[in-house]
């Protein structure tokens, strides 16, 4: 019967699932920070059905299965010589990359023991082989901006997309509520500390005004025009604007103008997910050739803006 039950579940993965998970990582001590070596990991994802590894010199595993299970917390157990036995659950993904680190019984053992230098890899700079960016942040500062969820996860993602970007790269920062201010002229990245500086000065204004606002933003991005890079317009809002129809027209306008001239336009909207949102300001990323997002964590944040800047490939 247990026999059954493990074949039932293995051709119900396999007839939903056409391909199997990737784990990997490496198994260090706990104490050294060193890679283990030799060290048996197993992964038990239901009874009678397990899948291990021994780790090579350099504390790494691989583990590849043929079918793919559902995403979930699973038993791992991982034993090796001179170690303590560590077993517990971990979250397993269809590509997962788990580092675990085991208690050495002995310290003496270890420290006694000629450490294992291990040569660093070269860090390739994330945004290597992406295009000079020109980019012009339009920035949302009205009062309804003034939430935990919303301008405090702005400033970090903005201020880690900042840290990221290369000498050759521009930055403009404007803020809009009842009327548009330039808070940042263009500035090229080698500047980081007043970019971030700007961006921590932040405060905010009243209502949103968006048409007038995007008119300046274009401006500015088409005076810092950089052939062949990415001329990029990033708005960021939580889409709560009072402007009427007549205002949504005249934005259109300005987007269409300005795709035109190869500016791209994406929206980014922190807080919930109005009708606003939903009929009017995607809508607009589709007129702008850009992206849109609605930004509810930090690591959301981080990763849109990385994206804005890697839009385009030298």
């Amino acid at each position: 019967m247990k026999l059954l039950y493990t074949f039932i579940i293995c051709l119900c993965c396999v007839s939903v699932f056409a391909e199997g998970m990737h784990i990997k990582g490496v198994i260090k001590d706990m104490d050294t920070q060193q890679p283990v070596s030799g060290a048996f990991i197993l992964i038990t994802f239901y009874k009678g059905i397990e899948f291990s590894d021994v780790t090579d010199s350099l504390g790494q595993y691989d583990i590849t299965t043929k079918t793919l299970f559902p995403v979930g917390y699973y038993s791992v157990e991982i034993e090796a010589k001179n170690y303590n036995t560590r077993s517990g659950f971990a979250k397993i993904l269809k590509e997962s990359f788990l580092d675990f680190t085991i208690k050495n019984k002995d310290p003496k053992v270890v420290t006694a023991a000629a450490p294992l230098i291990l040569k660093p890899e070269p860090v390739k700079p994330v945004l290597e082989g992406y295009a000079t960016n020109n980019l012009v942040f339009l920035i949302d500062i009205s009062s309804s901006m003034n939430t935990a969820e919303k301008m405090p996860l702005l400033k970090e993602s903005l201020k880690y997309l900042v840290n990221e970007l290369r000498p050759t790269d521009i930055v403009a920062i404007l803020t809009f509520s009842n009327f548009v201010k330039e808070v940042l002229p263009s500035t090229a990245a080698t500047d980081k500390a007043l970019i971030t500086k700007t961006i921590d000065g932040l405060t905010f204004g009243s209502t949103s005004q968006g048409g007038s606002a995007l008119d300046v933003a274009y401006k500015t991005a088409l005076k810092n025009f950089v052939q062949k890079g990415n001329n990029r317009i990033v708005l960021a809002s939580d889409g709560i604007f009072t402007s009427g129809e007549k205002d949504y027209k005249k934005m259109q306008q300005v987007i269409e103008s300005g795709a035109d001239k190869n500016i791209t336009l994406s929206v980014f909207c922190f807080g919930k997910n109005t009708e606003y949102v939903k009929t009017k300001l995607k809508k607009l990323t589709a007129t702008g050739n850009g992206n849109f997002a609605i930004i509810t964590s930090l690591e959301e944040g981080k990763q849109h803006m990385l994206e804005e800047a890697k839009a385009v490939k030298n």
